[in-house]
């Protein structure tokens, strides 16, 4: 990775979203329980949108949605300065949300991430994955003139968990590759809202090096 690591910025997340999902559904929220996580969030969250079995609190400005259902807590912030400063605000969000639903443990837990990876000095991440993952010229007459292209990597843990990994140009900032990831979990969930958290940590972690070393790995043998 050494010539490719200096033509590249490391992994920057503008996105992470996670979700504590229960194993066994729950009923839909009354409006009683709407209004008590109304009280509870309200300074946080300025607007809230009712769904089917639940609500969807939002935070335009700020970038921050909050959607509690039948199956799920799930929390996503845009733009953090660091993902375990956002997981730390996401599990202070589960702690006042939990108080208040009945989500018992144990939780399945869920992590999304997409980020960026600035390229330098002349690195093209366009022509990088085209090289990568070349089209023919033949599906020009069915498709038009291909202009970019990605890649897909999926990874299996031993519980039967995943890790669903995208590469691909970035359509507004062509100089950029962007990466999307989406963690799900196998058949190990966790025991404590503490231990759920711990997992989300750990697995940003996992998605950061991991798609630093795709990208930087793909940009050195394209």
């Amino acid at each position: 990775m050494g010539d490719a690591a200096i033509n590249l910025a490391p992994f920057n997340f503008f996105k992470i979203t996670v979700g504590l999902y229960r194993i066994v559904p729950g009923p839909p929220l009354d409006p009683g329980m709407q209004g008590e996580l109304l009280k509870e969030l309200h300074r946080d969250y300025p607007s809230l949108t009712q769904i089917q079995g639940g609500v969807l609190f939002s935070d335009p400005p700020k970038g921050r949605t909050l959607v509690i259902d039948q199956a799920r807590v799930e929390s996503s912030e845009t733009s953090p300065r660091s993902a375990s400063q956002a997981i730390e605000r996401i599990g202070e969000e589960f702690q006042k949300t939990l108080r208040i639903v009945a989500y018992p443990a144990p939780y399945r837990v869920k992590v999304e991430a997409d980020g960026t990876i600035q390229a330098w000095e002349g690195l093209d991440p366009v022509a990088v994955l085209k090289r990568h993952a070349p089209p023919r010229a033949e599906w020009d007459s069915l498709g038009g003139a291909c202009r970019f292209a990605c890649v897909r990597y999926l990874f299996a843990t031993p519980d039967g968990g995943q890790r669903d990994i995208r590469v691909e140009p970035l359509f507004q900032a062509p100089d950029k590759f962007y990466t999307s990831a989406i963690s799900m979990p196998g058949a190990t969930a966790c025991a404590t809202l503490e231990a759920a958290m711990e997992r989300a940590r750990q697995e940003a972690d996992i998605i950061e090096r991991l798609s630093d070393r795709l990208v930087a790995d793909i940009a050195k043998d394209a």
